[in-house]
């Protein structure tokens, strides 16, 4: 997790990255000299996300490839990133942070083990990434009055040389993740209705049998 908000910040907002993020000094923590030298960096940049070399050229080197890519680079102009959409949906309060939007195209950046087109297919069934896709698109229109054109994908792959696919789900796809946000709509309301239950398991003083590997063997003197 900290390797892809790491990421993101370098993909999309590389000028916050002194604000939110701490190269540590290489140290050899475990000496007493490199523990303390860690402890008084971390204490120092309270407040930041620390990371050490290895994490930071790593995620240079993603942000490289995603940035590189033609797509990406054809509209990573004049967006805005990290933008809050607020808005209500199946009569519950929804919220979502967009990673990248450009006129009516968003971008969302995954780093992934898999990027090939099968592989990202599973990871998004797995992670139920159209569910995302699904409400982020139900925001924009519910804002704006206007159907969102594109939901994009950046798939980068966390190891070197982190190929990347740049990807949309089809329409079945779409029409899937919505279902399942109408679930959790529906989930959400039901539980927030709900009478909360009483945290016990019985009203009576209940006799326990312990089970037979706890009981003790006849004792023969």
């Amino acid at each position: 997790m900290r390797l892809g908000t790491l990421c993101h910040t370098l993909v999309f907002e590389p000028e916050k990255f002194e604000q939110e993020f701490a190269v540590a000094p290489r140290v050899d923590k475990r000496t007493k000299f490199g523990k303390e030298a860690l402890a008084n960096f971390e204490e120092e940049h309270e407040g930041k996300i620390v990371i050490d070399e290895f994490q930071y050229e790593k995620a240079k080197a993603i942000a490289a490839a995603a940035l590189n890519h033609p797509m990406v680079m054809e509209y990573m102009k004049g967006g805005s990133a990290e933008s809050t959409m607020l808005w209500e949906q199946y009569g519950v309060p929804c919220k979502a942070r967009v990673d990248y939007l450009c006129g009516d195209v968003m971008f969302d950046l995954k780093t992934c083990q898999d990027a090939t087109p099968g592989g990202f297919s599973r990871q998004i069934g797995t992670f139920q990434y159209h569910l995302q896709a699904a409400h982020y698109a139900n925001g924009y229109e519910a804002i704006t009055g206007r159907p969102l054109s594109r939901f994009v994908f950046i798939a980068v792959e966390s190891e070197a040389p982190h190929m990347t696919g740049v990807y949309e789900i089809d329409r079945p796809a779409f029409q899937s993740g919505d279902v399942l946000m109408r679930k959790a709509a529906h989930a959400f309301k039901e539980a927030m209705s709900a009478t909360p239950p009483v945290a016990r398991y019985s009203d009576d003083i209940l006799k326990l049998t312990l089970p037979g590997w706890a009981l003790s063997l006849p004792f023969d003197e």
